[in-house]
């Protein structure tokens, strides 16, 4: 490929690398979007070039005038979108720069339009960089920094002087110059992708002496937040419904004192609710406080200021990394004791939430301390405790219209005694009498819950913890509302649960007289069950996962703090560093060699899916390899490498032999074609004749025909230019 081409080529690879960055990370309009990549598709095929391009760039082709024209329309659509459409800076000036991209792409005439196209990619990969944290950055960073690696290689070699005005049209005036000179070798191959990889390597010096800030410039405008519902103030009823059909991560929890079998499920609470209104659940306790911290950092909560003995249930230590969502709620295993964060503060309510003074706008990574409350024996034989009315006014509340809840309470619960026999018997009715199902329009009912209960029964998780906090409120037990995320989802390669939108869930917190709040959750399983058996594409998207939280964890997440921490370690002899980056590689191939440790396990279960599966694999792996014994594209590469050095030898052997016959007197105009100079030498020189004709021929074959010349020929060559050094004039 020539250089001009090939500098083009280039140019446009660098585009749309940047813009495929930008598109992944920001919302582009539909319709800027598909103008843009149609933009990039079409200049691609035209710098492929032929006569039906020629053709139609001829007849759309545009004056420098129109260009200008149509930048000055776009500055102008600059405004009004920022003005009236988007309303905000950032997203205006994003949208200009696409505008901008597209002009340039098809006005590349001069070199300072390459560098203006040059700065427009630099901006636009740097706008996709603020706008995501996420691990697929990382490839289009490397493709954005190898195609910039050979656009200036490029650039630099193409460097003419600007008179020609247009670098289809350059030509290299250099003497001497070889027939691979002004296209695109193998050595110039190599070369640019050697300097690509160095240049990533100086990347990530750089990347460990520069620390990183939590989220960036773009980021905090554009407001690329999870929406999720059921963690503010008031939660209508069916509210999280919705959320439950969105598999989108929202968290992940690692254990690090604890397996998942020693653990099961986790229930991660949120937000705590005690009036309800028929409809809709309000947290009318919402006066939050500031959580004291101590020496260490971490911030310690003293305790739920309801009538609660000491905590004696065992403790649970959670490492939690949450993505930036629409609300402040910390989320963690009940009930929170300590935690820790690169928080300026944390907050608590009085009925034992916790919450950041704002949502964050990035991930967050925090360690929670949370301690459970067990059932003591004292609750399991004594009668209900009275409790003071500064309590029951929040925990015994019952709407207006809750008489038939009431019957139905007292029907279920009038064999047993004590308060957590009662709860037991109403959570027992509900998860064995009722369906679970998402498809339950009670929202639209004026008594969706009366509606639920002798009705329809069948709903989701909201309706049973509703019902179920009714109930034992009416008959003197009390109990609130909690919305959170219930984690089922196990990382095997990472030891870690992935928590989703749809794992968004509502429990009940019953209060027992000597044992103080309890978890209790009504909800049946859902019908829909999870398949079974060795999965290869949930297994390569759970191993995927891992490696997400590694790079946020070991990249993303890399601060001055840990900066500064590697700095004294290596001050301090540097073994605990090198430990330290030992131990980030391995947890960053870990998923990889646990998947191929896990494969023997998997197939000992001797399922028919796991063996196709396999087989598959094992068919595709050797259809590679097969591929690769037939093509050898290994072979290929030497090939042209032997090929462009043969015709170096005949191109530096023709020059050789010029310079020595310029020596004898016979020099070669300028002008002359090398076959005309053939004859005047044999004119002016007889018996070098044959030794010059079988040279220049040879130089011709390859250098206008394309044809490699062979071994026997090169040294045939070399013993003329060595008779023809043997000759002397006469």
């Amino acid at each position: 490929m020539p250089f001009d081409q090939a500098l083009r080529f280039a140019s446009i690879w660098l585009a749309s690398t940047s813009f495929i960055g930008l598109a992944l990370g920001a919302d582009l309009p539909e319709w800027l979007a598909a103008l843009t990549g149609t933009a990039l598709i079409v200049a691609l095929l035209l710098n492929r070039g032929g006569k039906a391009v020629e053709r139609l760039t001829t007849v759309t082709s545009i004056s420098n005038t129109g260009w200008n024209l149509l930048a000055i329309i776009g500055f102008l659509g600059f405004w009004v979108d920022m003005l009236w459409v988007s309303g905000e800076l950032l997203p205006a000036g994003i949208h200009f720069l696409m505008i901008l991209m597209i002009i340039k792409l098809f006005n590349l005439k001069l070199r300072r339009d390459y560098l203006h196209l040059y700065a427009i990619s630099l901006v636009t990969i740097l706008a996709s960089g603020s706008l995501t944290t996420d691990l697929w950055y990382l490839h289009i960073f490397l493709l954005y920094l190898l195609a910039g690696v050979w656009t200036l290689l490029l650039f630099q070699l193409t460097k003419d002087p600007e008179e020609t005005g247009n670098l289809t049209m350059l030509v290299i005036r250099r003497p001497r110059l070889s027939a691979s000179a002004s296209h695109v070798t193998p050595q110039l191959f190599w070369l640019a992708n050697g300097l690509a990889l160095v240049t990533f390597g100086l990347t990530l010096v750089i990347f460990f002496t520069i620390p990183r800030v939590s989220t960036g410039f773009y980021q905090k405008s554009l407001g690329g937040n999870i929406r999720t519902s059921g963690f503010s103030e008031t939660v209508n009823l069916g509210e999280i419904g919705p959320i439950k059909r969105d598999p989108s991560v929202v968290m992940r929890v690692e254990l690090p004192d604890s397996s998942r079998h020693e653990v099961g499920r986790i229930y991660l609470r949120g937000v705590a609710f005690d009036q309800y209104d028929g409809k809709a659940w309000t947290n009318r306790l919402n006066d939050r406080r500031a959580v004291s911290e101590d020496a260490t950092g971490m911030f310690v909560l003293r305790g739920s200021r309801s009538p609660a003995p000491p905590r004696l249930g065992e403790t649970v230590r959670q490492n939690i990394l949450l993505e930036p969502l629409d609300t402040p709620v910390l989320f963690a295993a009940p009930f929170i004791e300590r935690v820790s964060g690169k928080f300026p503060s944390v907050q608590s309510d009085l009925t034992g939430s916790v919450y950041l003074p704002f949502p964050s706008s990035s991930r967050i990574e925090y360690s929670v301390l949370s301690r459970s409350n067990p059932v003591l024996p004292a609750d399991r034989g004594s009668e209900p405790s009275l409790y003071p009315e500064s309590f029951t006014r929040h925990f015994l509340q019952i709407p207006a219209r809750s008489e038939r809840i009431a019957v139905l309470a007292e029907e279920i619960t009038h064999a047993q005694h004590t308060t957590y026999d009662k709860a037991n018997a109403i959570q027992s009715f509900l998860t064995h009498n009722f369906q679970y199902s998402l498809d339950a329009p009670l929202t639209e009912q004026d008594q969706p819950l009366e509606e639920f209960l002798f009705t329809r029964k069948t709903g989701y998780c909201e309706h049973y913890a509703t019902a179920m906090v009714m109930m034992l409120r009416t008959i003197g037990i009390p109990a609130r509302l909690v919305t959170g995320f219930l984690a089922t989802e196990w990382n095997e390669y990472g030891n870690y649960y992935v928590v989703r939108q749809q794992d968004a869930h509502a429990w009940v917190e019953v209060h027992l007289p000597h044992s103080g709040w309890i978890t209790m959750d009504p909800t049946p399983p859902s019908i829909e069950s999870v398949g079974s058996g060795f999965s290869a594409w949930h297994a390569l998207g759970r191993m995927m996962d891992t490696i997400r939280l590694q790079w946020s964890r070991f990249f993303v997440q890399y601060s001055a703090a840990d900066q500064l921490a590697v700095v004294r370690e290596l001050k301090a002899g540097g073994t605990s560093a090198r430990n330290k980056a030992l131990d980030s590689m391995s947890a960053l191939f870990t998923p990889f060699m646990a998947m191929f440790g896990g494969i023997t396990e998997y197939t000992s279960k001797g399922t028919i899916q796991s063996l196709a599966e396999l087989l598959i694999l094992s068919l595709i792996s050797l259809a590679v390899l097969l591929w690769l014994g037939i093509k050898r594209p290994w072979v290929k590469g030497m090939i042209c490498q032997k090929t462009a050095h043969d015709e170096q030898l005949i191109v530096q052997l023709y020059e050789r032999m010029i310079s020595h016959l310029a020596r004898k007197g016979i020099s070669k105009p300028v002008a002359t074609p090398p076959l005309e100079f053939v004859r005047l030498t044999r004119e002016r020189w007889r018996d070098a004749g044959s030794a010059v004709g079988s040279i220049t021929e040879l130089y011709c074959r390859t250098r206008f025909g394309q044809i490699s010349p062979t071994r026997e020929e090169l040294s045939l060559a070399e013993d003329h230019f060595r008779y023809l050094m043997a000759l002397d004039k006469r």
